[in-house]
């Protein structure tokens, strides 16, 4: 879907990413998340309105449709006949749609591998193996010997539990089941990448995952993290003369960043090759991109960025830092999703209203994961 066409709702998306970021009350966090999936649904009502039939077509365009299976008919034949109160739980075909739209306008979503852990909200992790245990060489009667020390966990996520709406147009329910799937994953995708994009990015740990800006390191049983320290400043490279210079310099800066992500916090070596990203806000990624671009013999433009650092935009992200960052080596798993009517007065007219509730746990395997960095000076006020 093309989020161009509605304005007023990426500005409510940036007002509750900026809250997020900034520390606002949670109160505050949550009345501007709400709001921001409000606008949506009365902007998207507003263009249904004022559009054609192929306009709309337009608007709601998605992936190729698959034929839908006889579970996700009935759900369609409830959603379109009430389905009262009762909480149901959506077929697997709309909710790997739902995972699949993540992507399309946050790429963040793209590079963390979430594991679906179908009904059950428990994940068993690994920090891998480490203290030198390695398969031992012996003869061919000999003992059994290499004994690999590796640590378990096991994170119960009952708790984070992310809620969204689902704002159905009544008459939306006239058209067919394909536009009313399209729409409704439309609807609840976004809700949810929004959501799950900033708490990957600066989430504390409270009762949701815990995001990348934070310092994932455990002190007495912690619960929620603070944000990380800035590592390197990279916001002097915009005063040097080309782009090879700014490339050499950059390396050098962020070679010890990029050595101390390459190991882990039990100090063993990884391989890190095509896993380094650097999110950057959206107002700062042109800006920093073209310092690393030059526009070679034969007319193409050449990145760059040293150690084919990838970079991905998110409105998480304060201006002016960037947060580089290993995408294999983050920990990320969903739950159920599950739908009920909404049974309240909401500001919107004409609409059936539905809640969706999903379950996401998320954190660093160790505080080596992410480092965060400076990237631009921020003019004050």
């Amino acid at each position: 879907m093309d989020y161009a066409k509605l304005p007023n709702y990426s500005a409510a998306v940036e007002k509750y990413t900026n809250a997020v970021a900034e520390g606002a009350d949670e109160k505050e966090q949550q009345k501007l998340f709400a709001k921001s999936m409000e606008v949506m649904g009365s902007e998207i009502i507003e263009k249904l309105s004022e559009a054609t039939d192929e306009k709309i077509s337009s608007l709601m365009a998605t992936k190729t449709s698959r034929v839908m299976s006889a579970e996700e008919v009935k759900f369609f034949n409830d959603i379109t006949s009430g389905i009262g109160n009762v909480e149901k739980t959506l077929p697997l075909e709309i909710i790997n749609q739902v995972f699949d739209e993540l992507t399309y306008s946050h790429p963040l979503l793209d590079v963390i591998n979430f594991q679906d852990m179908g009904l059950r909200t428990k994940a068993i992790t690994s920090d891998g193996v480490y203290n030198g245990g390695t398969a031992v060489w012996g003869t061919f009667t000999g003992d059994i010997q290499g004994k690999l020390n590796q640590n378990f966990g096991e994170y119960d996520f009952s708790q984070n539990k992310l809620t969204a709406y689902a704002v159905i147009p009544k008459d939306a329910l006239d058209y067919s089941y394909d536009w009313l799937k399209t729409f409704i994953v439309l609807q609840i995708s976004e809700a949810i990448a929004v959501a799950l994009e900033t708490a990957l990015v600066s989430g504390d740990g409270n009762n949701k995952p815990v995001g990348l800006i934070k310092d994932a390191t455990v002190v007495n049983g912690t619960t929620t993290y603070g944000d990380k320290t800035v590592s390197a400043d990279l916001s002097k490279l915009s005063t040097l003369d080309g782009s090879k210079e700014v490339s050499q310099q950059a390396a050098k800066i962020l070679a010890p960043v990029m050595k101390k992500l390459s190991i882990s916090a039990k100090g063993v070596p990884l391989n890190i090759a095509g896993q380094a990203k650097i999110l950057v806000n959206p107002q700062d990624y042109y800006d920093f991109t073209a310092m690393f671009l030059y526009l070679n013999a034969n007319g193409a433009w050449v990145d760059i960025l040293p150690f084919n650092i990838a970079v991905i935009q998110s409105m998480a992200v304060p201006a002016g830092k960037g947060i580089v960052f290993v995408a294999n080596r983050y920990n990320a798993y969903r739950g159920k999703m599950t739908m009920a009517e909404f049974d309240q007065t909401f500001a919107l007219e004409d609409l059936q209203l539905y809640t969706t509730k999903s379950f996401y746990w998320g954190k660093p395997k160790d505080n080596n994961v992410s480092a965060l960095v400076t990237i631009a000076a921020v003019p004050a006020g």
